[in-house]
Formats: C-alpha cells, sequence, structure tokens
C-alpha cells in the first residue's frame, strides 16, 4: 500500500484511531469537527479496502501504514 495515496490528514486520524482514541478525541485533538474525523477514517477504510474501522487498522498494520512504536510488541502471537 503506498503511502502516497493518502494524505497526512488521513494518516494522523488512522494512527489515533490505532491508538484507542474515538472519533470525537480524536476530533479535539486535532481541532476539526467529528464529521470530517469521519469522513477521514471513511476514505482511508476504503483506500485500504477494509469493511470497517477495526478492519483498517488492522490493514494499515498488515502493510506497513501503521508501524508499533518500538518499545511496544504488539499483540501475542498464535502458536
Amino acid at each position: 500500500m503506498s503511502r502516497a495515496l493518502f494524505t497526512e490528514h488521513e494518516l494522523a486520524v488512522l494512527r489515533l484511531l490505532a491508538g484507542g482514541r474515538t472519533q470525537v478525541e480524536i476530533a479535539r485533538t486535532l481541532r476539526v469537527r467529528p464529521e470530517t474525523v469521519g469522513l477521514l477514517l471513511n476514505r482511508a477504510r476504503i483506500l485500504l479496502r477494509a469493511r470497517t474501522l477495526p478492519h483498517a487498522v488492522a490493514r494499515g498494520y498488515e502493510t506497513g501504514l501503521l508501524t508499533l512504536p518500538p518499545n511496544e510488541q504488539g499483540p501475542p502471537q498464535l502458536p
């Protein structure tokens, strides 16, 4: 997945969503309307070919668009 397809705002809202923030919290952080956050997340979801927002976050990690901070190990691996 090419980062060039995403705007900085789309990446920012996706990162904040992946960090556990709600759409209202993201809107407050970025000083935009919650409706704007919803539109940005929906566009990111479509570009990632995800069915839901949690799926979009998962696809972000799968494609390398999102990365875990260096001090985090991520979810446990299945055997």
